[in-house]
């Protein structure tokens, strides 16, 4: 600004002189035409540095904006990695087995692991994080992995309840094509019913196409599916919890997510018309779900198992880059659906 203020003074002066020049006598048109010449170069001047100072302001701002969000990108990213990364690392931890002690230990030390490798990817971006395990609820993890048996329970029992009045995540099953029903009213069946609501999963195939369909029955009654083509392999997955059909967006899973409140009991019907593998966790300790009638015991070599699990993990994270510092905790149970 000093530069327009000279320039202003400068034409000022210069005023100053064209009245002194022309004493007592009024000015003539030159003298005033040249008098407002300078006159609207000064204001002409002043303007322009005006709008320089100002478009400098908004640069900057803008600028400033512009770092902030991005720092806050990073904190964003770091932290859907950690509820991620922890998603994944438990459910590893529960596969391999044993006591809730053991279990919180081994997720306890896969996750600091993690959280050492992702500070040093971080480090390279100018970032500082940092991750840890604080907590956990015990569940139990009901599976079988036994891939040439249908989905009854350990007595063979067509229609029988895996667990009643409980949380539910992780609902993902790998059925045989061959196996299934061809037809909608003998095909197997999930069922998850909070008490007032009930979302109905059935999964069969079709013999002339064959094609196997998901079709979903939500609360209010309305039935939708998604199919997969012949080509699609011998075994089909189907991810209740993600809504994925094979690995492809099924919206008609969402009911699970959308019609449900509370707690749950899960269901199979006519589970003699399904072959493969499966696994759910539900927050209720392995004590109070086993039930020997339906389940064996981890490690018999018998299906299906009921066992210890972790059903959710809480964590918390640190991320820090410039001016941006964010520290949270996060409850992580991936895939829960009620």
């Amino acid at each position: 600004m000093a530069d327009v203020t000279d320039a202003f003074e400068r034409a000022s002066d210069a005023v100053g002189e064209a009245r002194e020049s022309a004493g007592e006598r009024a000015l003539g048109g030159d003298d005033r035409g040249q008098l407002m010449l300078v006159a609207a170069l000064a204001i002409a001047v002043l303007l322009v540095g005006l709008a320089l100072t100002l478009n400098t302001a908004i640069y900057t701002e803008n600028l400033a904006t512009r770092t902030t969000d991005t720092n806050l990108d990073g904190a964003v990213a770091h932290g859907g990695a950690v509820e991620a990364g922890a998603g994944t690392l438990l459910d590893e931890a529960n596969r391999e087995g044993g006591t809730y002690g053991e279990l919180a230990d081994r997720f306890d030390e896969t996750f600091g692991n993690w959280s050492d490798a992702a500070a040093t990817l971080a480090a390279v971006r100018g970032a500082a994080t940092d991750a840890s395990y604080v907590d956990h609820v015990e569940g139990t993890r009901i599976s079988q992995t036994d891939a040439a048996r249908n989905f009854t329970d350990r007595n063979e029992t067509a229609d029988w309840t895996l667990a009643s009045d409980v949380g539910v995540r992780g609902v993902r099953v790998n059925v045989s094509r061959d196996s299934l029903a061809t037809s909608r009213g003998s095909a197997f069946e999930l069922v998850v019913d909070d008490g007032t609501d009930a979302v109905e999963t059935e999964i069969y195939r079709n013999t002339t196409q064959g094609h196997v369909f998901v079709a979903v029955e939500d609360a209010g009654g309305t039935r939708t599916t998604c199919s997969v083509a012949a080509d699609a392999g011998d075994y089909v997955t189907v991810d209740v919890a993600d809504g994925r059909l094979n690995g492809t967006i099924c919206d008609p899973l969402d009911a699970v997510h959308t019609d449900l409140d509370g707690a749950v009991t899960v269901t199979y019907r006519n589970a003699a018309e399904a072959e493969g593998s499966y696994e759910l966790y539900v927050d209720e300790t392995n004590a109070t779900v086993f039930d020997a009638t339906k389940y064996a015991s981890a490690g018999s070599g018998s299906s299906p198992v009921a066992q210890e699990a972790l059903y959710a993990v809480t964590v918390s994270y640190v991320y820090e880059s410039g001016e941006t510092y964010v520290s949270r905790e996060v409850r992580v149970a991936p895939g829960e659906i009620a």
